[in-house]
């Protein structure tokens, strides 16, 4: 099937992290990459319970996001788990993790109840 052409901005150090990350992994090129990524989605059809919440951040949110993506990314910190556990914690700091906090909050009061 012929390849139809899409094209995309990304932030800079989004766009960094991707690089880095096409190269640690082997793929033969950033566009390779980016099908991988697809394709994993696609077969996975997981929510995107972390992701979707930060697509809807103020822009400026955004990079301050991708920046500690790129900073890990450069450290190599990546093991499951603890990158994720890390931006979760960090994402509540940038005020994503407010919602949750307040549930916790009132879970915590029912249960003392």
């Amino acid at each position: 099937m012929a390849s139809i052409t899409r094209s995309t901005k990304l932030p800079a150090d989004l766009a960094d992290v991707a690089e880095a990350r096409a190269k640690a992994l082997g793929y033969p090129s950033w566009n390779a990459y980016i099908k991988g990524l697809i394709r994993y989605d696609a077969l996975c059809q997981g929510a995107h319970t972390i992701t979707l919440p930060w697509a809807q951040l103020p822009l400026l949110e955004q990079d301050k996001i991708d920046a500690k993506l790129l900073k890990y990314t450069q450290q190599g910190i990546g093991e499951r788990g603890q990158l994720l556990k890390r931006l979760i914690e960090g994402t509540a700091s940038l005020g994503g993790g407010a919602k949750k906090k307040d549930k916790d909050k009132k879970e915590e009061n029912q249960n003392e109840k």
